[in-house]
């Protein structure tokens, strides 16, 4: 990997660190239009994360959106190769701040797979997300789950759409109080409920909760998403890796458009997930006819915060000029030092709290006095 300049943000380094990571598994950057005709947006507004979207009029009367979400854009756009189409993109899409309840900027960086996916596919995009997470900090953890496991058996009891997202709203937080009652009012029996709240509560290493999920499903959907959790323990243990990833069926995803395998991406030092993604083979088909996709976004805005970076110089070389009559030879000693790596600034006086490795004075057309700062 490229050496990359200790003074840069944690988001600027990884927009540099993470398209070279991606790259080198294949993916091909994808360079999106700020703009999508509003409509768009509007009739997957159940896929956004936020509520608002920025809109305008163009000049030729259509109302257009900056974008909200870069998923949607490259489903709907992205020209499509026979098989596999890789993609990474590093933009920026335009939302609601929690925080400060305004729209602003937000940098994602990401890789997007559409074509006919398989497990080795799955497997990869799961290990490009942790090796993501690993350069934003060493300790990180990925949480796995599979909407086919918990989410088919409310789809069993055969309740309506409304009550399934009521309980897939409980599932995601953990909250087995209100799951049991709504399983009550919709008739859901005991034994089938307490089986489900078994399920979503696990949340162990991945080779241990293998074992304790196939000691709970019996149908054939349940059990085939199960095989697909062992295929992505065995590649995870050949990479090296399975000890940093976490069994945790209460992870959803928009039920709506999501299906099969999803996750999200934990570092240290931050309090939500960082990084998503998943299968989303049923937005997918809504955009487009007969393809999968699988995918993740690593979330940059923020972790300057999380993983702020305390410069100890402000250059490696400070430069007093005190010679009006030598530039041509000034310049040539300040690119000399930048040509051996070296930042160098060029003052008439140094400044107050000015912090450098070395100090030198140019006078008479030469550095003539050399002093530690």
């Amino acid at each position: 990997m490229a050496n990359i300049p200790d003074f840069l943000s944690k988001e600027d380094e990884l927009g540099i660190r993470l398209p070279l990571l991606f790259e080198s598994r294949g993916y091909k950057k994808y360079r999106m239009s700020k703009f999508e005709e509003y409509s768009f947006y509007s009739d997957n507004r159940k896929f956004l994360t936020d509520e608002g979207v920025i809109a305008f009029n163009n000049a030729d009367g259509r109302l257009m959106a900056l974008k909200p979400d870069i998923t949607l854009s490259i489903v709907k756009n992205a020209k499509l190769s026979e098989k596999l189409t890789r993609l990474y993109y590093n933009e920026s899409v335009f939302r609601i701040s929690h925080s400060a309840k305004d729209f602003r900027e937000i940098k994602q960086c990401g890789i997007e797979v559409l074509g006919d996916i398989d497990s080795y596919i799955t497997g990869e995009v799961i290990l490009l997300a942790a090796k993501s997470l690993e350069m934003i900090d060493t300790n990180y953890s990925v949480s796995v789950s599979h909407n086919d496991i918990v989410l088919s058996l409310i789809d069993d009891c055969d309740i309506s759409l409304a009550n399934r997202k009521r309980l897939a709203g409980c599932i995601g937080a953990k909250n087995t109080h209100d799951f049991r009652k709504i399983c009550g009012e919709c008739g859901i029996s005991d034994n089938t409920a307490e089986k489900i709240i078994s399920l979503f509560t696990i949340d162990l290493p991945i080779k241990e909760a293998v074992g304790k999920i196939e000691a709970l499903v019996d149908t054939e959907k349940t059990i085939n998403a199960l095989n697909e959790l062992k295929t992505l323990c065995k590649t995870l243990d050949a990479c090296g890796i399975s000890n940093k990833v976490n069994i945790d069926l209460s992870v959803t995803q928009h039920i709506d458009y999501y299906n099969g395998i999803v996750f999200r991406g934990y570092v240290e030092k931050a309090p939500a997930a960082v990084l998503s993604g998943g299968r989303y083979d049923l937005l997918a088909k809504k955009i487009r006819d007969n393809i999968g996709a699988v995918g993740f976004a690593v979330y940059l805005d923020n972790l300057n915060l999380y993983y702020r970076k305390k410069r100890e110089y402000d250059t490696d070389i400070l430069i007093i000029n005190r010679d009006e009559n030598n530039t041509d030879k000034l310049t040539a000693a300040a690119n000399g030092f930048c040509a051996n790596g070296q930042s160098v600034c060029v003052e008439r006086e140094k400044p107050e709290t000015y912090r450098c490795r070395k100090t030198y004075i140019f006078e008479n057309g030469v550095l003539t006095k050399e002093e530690i700062c």
